[in-house]
């Protein structure tokens, strides 16, 4: 058992509560203590809103295509890979390429404000790379914010040599921060975890999190894991899709990535790492390394440092190789639990009858789905697919396919055949709980922190999870999971409704208002994550 201090109380500190019964906006979402009524957005000054980019400045950019060949499998079949799949294919320069493009890539889209302008304080200097606006990335991120980053540490690939890596959003290219093989380093980081100790390439993935904090205050960090799970999703579905085997890995010494990675672990951190490859040779040791200083693209004209944020992150990083190999063994199979209510057995598609585009098709397709058509029910086979593909787990240090960490309830408004009411997904029987029976569109719409397409969608899924039982066991860092794993989750489902006509969106909710509403049933639990999906209706 851990020692868990951090993490209870960060999570009450970040939760959301409704200020007022009126329309929803901003101004009416509260954070923390609701008998200090706090206003969750804590900043509109648009003055100092992050650049959206890490530019590095004197890096040298590595092009990588644009263009991206089919490759193959339907993506209902790379949504659903654990990524343990037996593959030999090797990652190249052009896979790194796809990852970042399908990732974190730049799309032609531009976001706006409620206002329809474009807000955007510090274009790129005409000299420097990128367009002069934000864009759209191709995995979603809360609120257009985008503060994930994208690094690669790769041996010698057929077509790039051995590095360290940062994938640049903002113009499509690789910059070379390190020259040579620097995996071992990483292998020690994680206390020799096997799949990092020999993969030919690991992602690290980070946030900057004032980009997120900005506008989110304390719940950036919550964020974090969110975005990070959605863009995880991406990643996983793409290597799956070129059958390139992955594997998460969460053990690991922050500080020692973070130092391979030349970034602080303070304003920017590691949150998880992805092996790429199945591990071959053993690495050849790392040669020493310090730190770089490599000037970037400013970050902002000022910045506030949210301290809850950095406590939370500090008391649940590892400290050694030593500390993540302690820590990932006490990898935990959750019991799953035992239904009581009625069950209903789901009933996916066929792989034949499986739209066969690929997931690269799918993911420049991927849209936030707002408006959904109250008129009509969604197939029952497409639920059932789309619960199916998108819960059978990851190959990972700590998580374990088919027993997740968080339980998945549903509120389901219009499925044909299926009675509108609450559900408990069990992923292990391949089956939905019935829990209570009727119609909630508006305490659907009201627990989203009163998003009226909540309750216009066909299916609302909630990720909550037990925190004490997943505290215990994995102290402050099982928060992180905790985060995530629903994200991830619900990352892979959003793409799959894009493979059935359908479409989803992630949304937020008022914490204690969704365990009371989920109640007895949901008693003693967490809210972590809500996705919302149906059949769009048309607009215009």
């Amino acid at each position: 058992m851990v020692d868990s201090s951090q993490a209870p109380a960060f999570h009450a500190l970040t939760k959301y509560y409704s200020l007022s019964d009126a329309e929803p906006g901003d101004e009416r979402i509260g954070i923390g203590d609701p008998a200090a009524r706090t206003a969750a957005i804590w900043q509109k000054d648009w003055d100092i809103k992050p650049f959206l980019y890490k530019v590095y400045e004197t890096p040298p950019p590595i092009e990588l295509t644009r263009n991206l060949p089919d490759t193959g499998p339907p993506a209902l079949e790379a949504i659903a890979a654990t990524g343990a799949e037996d593959s030999r294919v090797v990652p190249d320069r052009a896979l790194l390429g796809r990852l970042g493009l399908l990732t974190n890539g730049s799309l032609d889209r531009t976001p706006t404000t409620r206002d329809g302008r474009v807000h955007h304080p510090h274009p790129p200097r005409a000299s420097s790379v990128g367009p002069s606006v934000p864009r759209y990335r191709t995995a979603g991120g809360t609120g257009a914010l985008y503060h994930l980053e994208l690094y690669f540490v790769c041996a010698d690939l057929p077509d790039l040599d051995a590095g360290v890596y940062h994938y640049s959003a903002i113009d499509h290219s690789l910059r070379l921060l390190r020259a040579d093989d620097f995996r071992s380093a990483l292998a020690a980081a994680t206390g020799d975890e096997p799949s990092i100790a020999a993969a030919p390439v690991v992602m690290a993935m980070t946030s900057t999190f004032w980009r997120n904090a900005w506008r989110y205050r304390e719940r950036a960090y919550r964020h974090a894991f969110w975005d990070a799970g959605t863009s995880l999703s991406h990643i996983l579905a793409v290597a799956a899709s070129a059958r390139v085997g992955t594997r998460l890995v969460f053990s690991y010494s922050d500080a020692a990535v973070n130092a391979l990675l030349d970034v602080d672990g303070r304003r920017e951190s590691t949150v998880a790492l992805v092996a790429l490859g199945h591990p071959d040779a053993p690495p050849p040791p790392a040669p020493e390394f310090g730190r770089l200083d490599l000037p970037t693209r400013r970050l902002s004209p000022a910045e506030v440092t949210f301290h809850a944020i950095t406590d939370m992150h500090l008391a649940s990083s590892l400290g050694s190789g030593t500390d993540a190999a302690a820590w990932r063994a006490r990898r935990w199979r959750r019991p799953a639990p035992e239904p009581t209510g009625r069950l209903t057995g789901l009933r996916p598609l066929p792989a034949d009858r499986l739209d066969p585009r690929p997931a690269e098709r799918i993911i420049f397709r991927r849209r936030s789905t707002r408006n959904y058509d109250t008129d009509v029910e969604i197939p029952f086979e497409a639920f059932s697919t789309l619960l199916d593909r998108s819960t059978r787990g990851v190959a990972s240090d700590v998580l374990t396919p088919g027993a997740p960490l968080t339980d998945l309830y549903l509120v389901v408004n219009a499925v044909e055949g299926l009675t509108p009411g609450i559900y408990l997904h069990h992923p292990e029987r391949g089956a939905v709980e019935l829990i209570r029976a009727g119609t909630f569109r508006d305490e659907a719409t009201r627990i989203a922190a009163n998003q009226r397409y909540a309750g216009d969608a066909h299916v609302n899924l909630y990720y909550l999870a037990h925190l004490p039982s997943i505290l215990d066991r994995y102290g402050d860092r099982g928060y992180r999971l905790a985060q995530l794993e629903g994200a991830l989750h619900a990352g892979k489902l959003h793409l799959g409704t894009h493979a059935l006509g359908l479409g989803a969106v992630g949304s937020t909710s008022f914490d204690d208002e969704v365990i009371d509403f989920f109640s007895p049933h949901a008693a003693g639990k967490d809210y972590m994550f809500v996705t919302v999906f149906g059949k769009r209706r048309r607009t215009g």
